[in-house]
């Protein structure tokens, strides 16, 4: 099991930006984590004093992040940016409910290679009922430019 303070070595995502508080778990293709961050009154992704549902693919991607960094895939050492989220079916429309408890995080990669990574994703209450679950994208920033050839 990770902790929040391990987490924070493996990720971009620092501070109350990282909505992850731990890792129980993970394999060459999966990864499962906590967080209790959707019940914070500080989560900088907070609206209007809500949290919407969609804050659970934010979730998700990071440990998607985090899963990179675990497994050694050298692509995942490339800072990387979400192109795209799919397939999403939201269970409710916010995550900021008491009685969901602890959320379960699970990450699972369906694809790699040096242009980006599939990751699909569920989300769900400590009581295992599912509030979120999608496919997002990750891309990788080129390394040179595409006009450019290696010499």
């Amino acid at each position: 099991m990770l902790s929040r303070e391990d987490i924070l070595k493996h990720i971009p995502h620092q501070g109350k930006s990282c909505l992850l508080d731990t890792c129980e778990t993970w394999t060459d293709d999966t990864l499962t984590a906590h967080t209790s961050a959707h019940l914070r009154d500080d989560n900088p992704l907070r609206y209007q004093g809500r949290l919407g549902i969609i804050v659970g693919a934010e979730m998700a991607m990071q440990a998607a992040a985090l899963h990179g960094a675990l497994t050694g895939d050298q692509t995942a050492k490339t800072r990387g940016y979400l192109a795209s989220l799919r397939d999403l079916v939201p269970e409710s429309d916010r995550l900021d409910r008491a009685e969901y408890g602890l959320l379960r995080i699970v990450a699972q990669r369906e694809q790699h290679d040096v242009a980006g990574m599939v990751y699909g994703f569920s989300v769900s209450s400590q009581h295992g009922a599912a509030l979120l679950k999608g496919r997002g994208m990750v891309m990788f920033r080129a390394r040179m430019p595409v006009n450019e050839t290696p010499a």
